[in-house]
């Protein structure tokens, strides 16, 4: 029995290159979503600290929540970010609102995170 090498070089070869690709450049639209759902996360998180026990409740009504990310674009903004104008659906209070913002991103160790 003869055993190619043939399509194992080849799937090896396809693996690098997409692993490769995911290492550079602007964020996907996965890791916006990601990466606002964490600043959100980490606001949400100071502000019930803030309100304390007695308002934790009723903080967490006015907390939005995002419906849907989309990316329009992104361009270079130094060394590993990027400034991205971002399409968000967002409800909070039980009002959606849907616009377009700019947005800086950064890749660190732990993924991508927006920054101000």
């Amino acid at each position: 029995m003869h055993f190619s090498t043939k399509p194992v070089q080849i799937l090896l070869a396809a693996a690098a290159v997409l692993s490769l690709s995911a290492c550079g450049g602007a964020p996907s639209e996965d890791d916006i979503k990601t990466a606002i759902d964490k600043q959100m996360q980490a606001e949400a998180k100071a502000m019930l600290a803030m309100a304390g026990k007695q308002g934790a409740e009723m903080a967490k009504d006015f907390m939005p929540s995002i419906k849907s990310v989309k990316k329009i674009g992104c361009k270079e903004d130094g060394d590993k970010a990027y400034k991205c104008d971002v399409e968000m659906e967002v409800t909070q209070m039980g009002n959606t609102n849907k616009g377009v913002a700019p947005m800086r991103f950064v890749k660190g160790s732990d993924g991508w995170a927006a920054s101000k």
